[in-house]
């Protein structure tokens, strides 16, 4: 996929996403790069929302940083239903669980 000269709007927000899910994890681009099979170079245009990636790179992605493909699109700022949706990345299974049952019956 061929460098953009400016970032798509789109495209920098899901990199910006990817970056700081990949620093939370204290992880370097390079490692991220070589454990999702990707090349340095391509990860950080990624990043930059100057490429815009495959879902399958997307799937790589979120597979090695051990999130679900739906937080690669998850903007916590942007609203309380995605910081909620983002929380629960972080919540045990039973606690997930639980929530849904309570919110199931509401």
């Amino acid at each position: 996929m061929p460098r953009r000269k400016a970032p798509e709007m789109l495209a920098a927000k899901v990199g910006a996403r990817i970056r700081e899910l990949r620093v939370a994890q204290k992880l370097t681009q390079e490692k991220l790069a070589y454990e999702a099979d990707l090349s340095k170079g391509h990860l950080s245009g990624i990043e930059k929302g100057l490429v815009r990636p495959t879902i399958e790179t997307l799937a790589s992605i979120a597979e090695r940083l051990e999130v679900d493909l739906l937080d690669l699109f998850t903007f916590p700022s942007q609203s309380a239903r995605q910081r909620l949706v983002d929380l629960t990345r972080t919540m045990k299974p039973g606690t997930v669980r639980r929530l849904v049952r309570e919110a199931s019956s509401a």
